[in-house]
């Protein structure tokens, strides 16, 4: 017989807001350097994981750090639509 378990996982989850602490924070956050551009699309924030490797998030979306510390892009609907919020940290 089939069965389907779920698993419960925490992520960690950071704004990009665009502001010289938010830079500070994602830095921190991710322990990678950072690129932010200025583009006729709007502004979006680089993390350099490699030379061939960048994650790119735009104004607005979400850094996710994963349990096991891959780090994703999310927009805030994609979020919610998927997580729970448990706990807001300062």
């Amino acid at each position: 017989m089939l069965k389907r378990y779920k698993k419960s996982v925490y992520i960690d989850v950071l704004d990009f807001i665009n502001t010289p602490e938010n830079h500070q924070e994602i830095i921190d956050f991710t322990g990678l350097p950072i690129s932010v551009e200025y583009t006729s699309d709007g502004v979006q924030l680089r993390v350099i994981r490699g030379a061939y490797s960048v994650l790119v998030a735009r104004l607005g979306e979400c850094i996710v750090k994963e349990s096991d510390g891959t780090l994703r892009v999310y927009t805030r609907e994609a979020l919610m639509s998927e997580y729970e919020l448990m706990v807001t940290e300062s």
